[in-house]
């Protein structure tokens, strides 16, 4: 407590003696001030504050908005310096209030040198909200600069200094900050002015180096050093008189902490003290840092690392991890250089190493590590293969290196092929080796296998399949680099930076002769970036091994294929010209024999008389003439055309209510086409008869459609002599919902989904609905809604029902609470459901307005309901309806049962138009509907005077 004590009262000691110097200059900025300047190229949205006409300067970048670039200035006036430099009051410091909401963005304080014409910066503001107060200039703490000493100023300097605050978003989009009106003061510098900066450096265990800068002219300088984990503290006394700067601080303790005071001595006087500045001693024998391995070898490693002082002798211990070994604390090597050659290492085995320095009369530093590193296998004797079919993992005796892993997948990544999609194949299948050169962008991802011993092969081969497409606009290719090891150095025996043939596997087989081998080989492959990430590159099935005197073929075709005939084609890997194939009839249950069904044949051969629409393999086999034949080579899956193709990708636009273009993808030559048309909502199936014959143009336009109705179409070929194809469908549709404006006549009250047919934007529609007749009232019963708000929290589409002719009337508010009924069929999810509510109007007009409004988030139709018009007395039979009827959904007979006399029964469609009129008078009547189509009615009946209307749904 005392020494914290004693700190904040020097603390406050120095500021107290600043502050009592008299000063000449005390100038506020008194914003807002017309002497100001604001300059620069910003977006004015922006500006928060001007101190031309504002009390602060500030700008909201945030609200500047993406893509602006603002840079501004608020100038003062020139100030002149001349009497406070006079008064030898040569120390100025700007003050004042900032809040700053900082994201990358730059803004300062800036002075003017006036003999040189250029401005710097003398403050910089840093961050101090995490808000946006900076809107309002609330929450602003204090800030001044830095002394700014102006002893050595010129006449010119003196006379035409000014200040300004500068901002720049350095083109980025920020928040914001603001200033308030700020304060410049000038004050005489202190007699011996305080140091300031204080350092130590070249810290060992026993000695340290402590710095400052001088502030003033003082040549010696006081220090205390203060031991804080003996428990000092600090008593203003110093521990060292008159040294120099900077002073060695010799006798330390290792490992403890300290802090250091510093007070200049000058010519009549000393400064304040000046301090703490805290530092550490290092370890009596401070421990190596940065373990590595390097030269690993079957037997042999170079063992590395950082040493920690001056030392020069360390001890290690090697961990045999395969075998089972720990840390034991006991060096296996003592006394050691840096790097040690840690020798009769076991091949292709796991180790760790510890090391430690020996300071000698310092003793020893702590263990530092493990570092684990993996000797390499003993050479393979060729021929010697990989096929990566280890589960994923890197392969035993393979090694990664350079700046990128390689990955062994069985699929992908996104770009290794064409689009991620692999073609053709390799002898082993399934894993092979890539880089995902996407990130990071691969310079030299390594994979390089184990050492071989190729001097059993007389002509030595390196063999591989790679895969390489760069998907195609002008994208450049990664770049694959095949290098083989001699035993004394590295040689590139293939670059390749093109899409391999057909877009898929291709071999590669590399004579190796030219080399000269002094020992064991390795193969290296290294992929570096294309500047593109739409090339993965990839490899399977490395070997090394006899140059074949006939090789295999490789990346088996099959192009320009027809009902009948395809072209087989491969690639040569070495010099023949002739070669057998092999053709299976798959479809017809054949096999692969290995008897040639063609022999002798060039490249491409075209395969003839084949089955349409049927599945064949091929296999081809090189003829070397004198050096024998390859091995067989496939299978290439291919299939034959049909002789007349299904049509594909059927669609259906510009749909109206009676007519609907059909459209599809004629995939071969056919010039005519059928059609059935399907009408799903009157029961309609598919038989697979036209219902239009020799169709000659796509799309088609189809007519004759009923409006709000469901249908499916299909399309059939017709390619003439080679008859007609499979048929194609179905494609789904609707036809449109056509709109029924609301009266009293028809009694019906249908919307088809507003302006745009579909509600396929926000939407705002009104309608009234008035009696025909003086007295009379309106009633609408609703029937059906759109769904789009079922097991919805919020009522995207409502509706706003006024009491009255027009939308100033009183509106009829839903017993949820507020005045929007929701579209809904659950009234606990919206503010009211409308499904099966009556709505009747008391306003002396009689009349109903109704506000629709629509989010146009979803494109779906609109309502349906039945609208009453009559006295009120007589108006809804409601729940206790004067009649009874049923089926509902009906088929052939629709009955009608009332109490009193059933004077007349209109039958509507959807669209309206009345179908059917009765007039019974009569209690009972049954209702011929069987000669309607499927689909929805409105029935009018009344009963005594008195009109009401039901929806049915004829099946």
């Amino acid at each position: 407590m005392k020494k914290i004590t004693l700190k904040l009262f020097m603390i406050v000691f120095l500021l107290g003696t600043y502050i009592g110097v008299s000063q000449t200059l005390n100038q506020a900025a008194s914003w807002p001030n017309a002497n100001w300047t604001l300059s620069g190229t910003y977006t004015a949205g922006g500006l928060l504050g001007d101190p031309t006409i504002d009390a602060t300067f500030g700008f909201d970048d945030d609200a500047a908005g993406n893509g602006s670039a603002d840079d501004l200035q608020a100038t003062s006036p020139v100030i002149d310096l001349t009497a406070a430099s006079t008064a030898g009051e040569v120390w100025i410091t700007i003050s004042g209030d900032f809040v700053y909401r900082a994201l990358g963005d730059v803004l300062n304080i800036e002075i003017y040198d006036a003999d040189a014409m250029t401005w710097s910066a003398v403050q910089t503001f840093g961050n101090n909200s995490i808000n946006t107060d900076f809107q309002t200039c609330a929450g602003t703490v204090t800030y001044t600069t830095p002394i700014i000493n102006i002893s050595a100023y010129t006449a010119t300097q003196l006379s035409g200094f000014q200040y300004r605050i500068t901002y720049d978003d350095t083109g980025g989009w920020q928040w914001g900050w603001c200033i308030t009106s700020p304060t410049i003061v000038s004050a005489a510098p202190p007699a011996c002015p305080d140091p300031s900066a204080l350092t130590a450096t070249n810290i060992d265990g026993f000695s340290a180096d402590l710095g400052w800068t001088e502030t003033g002219s003082a040549s010696l300088w006081n220090v205390e050093l203060v031991d804080i984990t003996g428990g000092g503290v600090v008593t203003g006394t110093a521990t060292a008189s008159g040294v120099e700067n900077p002073y060695m601080a010799t006798g330390l303790t290792p490992s403890n902490n300290y802090e250091f005071y510093v007070q200049a001595q000058c010519a009549v006087s000393t400064s304040t003290w000046v301090g703490p500045f805290a530092f550490t001693t290092l370890p009596a024998c401070p421990q190596p840092t940065a373990l590595n391995v390097t030269n690993i070898l079957q037997t042999t490693a170079d063992l590395g690392w950082t040493a920690g002082g001056a030392e020069t002798l360390w001890d290690v211990e090697i961990v045999d991890i395969t075998g089972g070994g720990t840390a034991t604390g006991t060096p296996t090597a003592s006394g050691v250089a840096n790097p040690y050659g840690a020798s009769g290492l076991t091949d292709n085995n796991n180790y760790e190493f510890y090391v430690r320095a020996d300071c000698t009369v310092n003793g020893t530093s702590t263990w530092t590590g493990p570092f684990a590193f993996t000797t390499l296998c003993n050479a393979f004797i060729a021929p010697y293969s990989e096929d990566f079919e280890n589960g994923g993992a890197l392969p035993a005796c393979w090694t990664l290196g350079g700046d990128d892993d390689w990955e062994f997948n069985t699929a992908g990544p996104n770009h290794v092929g064409n689009g991620g999609v692999l073609s053709g194949s390799t002898p082993s299948g399934n894993f092979y080796a890539v880089v995902d050169d996407s990130v990071p962008d691969a310079a030299n991802a390594e994979l390089t296998s184990p050492f071989i011993d190729v001097s059993g092969l007389t002509t030595p081969a390196l063999i591989f399949y790679e895969i390489s497409n760069n998907e195609g606009l002008g994208r450049p290719n990664a770049t694959l680099t095949a290098s083989v090891w001699d035993g004394a150095a590295w040689n590139v025996v293939g670059t390749y930076n093109t899409n391999t043939i057909a877009d898929g596997w291709e071999q590669k087989i590399v004579d190796l002769s030219g080399l000269t081998f002094t020992g064991a080989a390795q193969v290296r492959f290294s992929i570096a970036d294309s500047g593109s990430f739409y090339d993965d590159i990839a490899i399977d099935d490395v070997s090394v091994e006899e140059l074949p005197t006939c090789p295999d073929p490789s990346m088996l075709t099959a192009t320009n294929i027809t009902n009948a005939s395809a072209d087989l084609g491969w690639t040569e890997s070495g010099s023949a010209t002739l070669w057998n194939v092999e053709l299976v009839d798959v479809t017809g249950g054949g096999t692969v024999t290995g008897t040639a069904t063609a022999s002798g044949v060039a490249n491409p051969y075209m395969a003839t008389g084949l089955a349409e629409n049927n599945n064949y393999e091929f296999y081809v086999l090189a003829d070397c003439g004198i050096n024998g034949t390859s091995g067989w080579v496939g299978p290439f899956a291919f299939t034959t055309l049909e002789t007349c193709p299904i049509p594909s990708a059927l669609t259906v636009g510009n749909i109206m209510e009676t007519t609907a273009d059909f459209n599809w993808t004629e995939n071969g030559t056919a010039t005519s086409w059928n059609i059935e048309l399907v009408d799903v909502t009157a029961g309609g199936t598919f038989t697979g008869t036209p219902t239009a014959s020799g169709v000659t143009t796509i799309p088609y336009n189809q007519t004759g459609l009923v409006a709000d109705n469901a249908y499916r179409f299909f399309v059939q070929a017709d390619c003439g002599v080679d008859g007609t194809s499979m048929w194609a469908g179905p494609f789904r549709f609707s036809s449109q919902y056509v709109a029924v404006p609301p009266d009293c006549t028809n009694g019906i009250f249908l919307d088809s989904g507003g302006i745009n047919g579909d509600y396929g934007f926000s939407e705002n529609i009104t309608y009234t609905i008035c009696p025909d007749l003086a007295g009379d009232v309106v009633e609408v019963e609703f029937t059906a809604f759109s769904t789009e708000n079922d097991d919805a929290a919020t009522c995207f589409d409502g509706l706003t029902i006024h009491n009255g002719a027009d939308a100033t009337a009183t509106t009829v508010d839903p017993p949820g609470g507020g005045t929007i009924w929701c579209y809904d069929n659950d009234a606990a999810e919206g503010t009211g459901d409308l499904l099966g509510q009556t709505i009747t109007s008391t306003d002396a007009s009689g009349c109903l307005t109704f506000v629709f409004t629509s989010d146009g988030d979803v494109q779906l139709d609109g309502w349906e309901a039945i609208v009453n018009c009559a006295t009120l007395s007589t108006i809804s039979f409601g729940n206790g309806r004067a009649f009874t009827y049923f089926p509902n959904p009906v088929a052939n007979k629709l009955t009608l049962v009332a109490g009193k006399k059933i004077e007349n029964v209109t039958i509507y469609n959807i669209l309206g138009a009345q179908v059917a009129t009765l007039s019974p008078n009569s209690l009972t009547k049954d209702v011929d509907t069987s000669k309607l189509t499927a689909g929805t009615y409105f029935v009018q009946v009344t009963v005594d005077g008195a009109t009401d209307t039901i929806k049915i749904i004829k099946q």
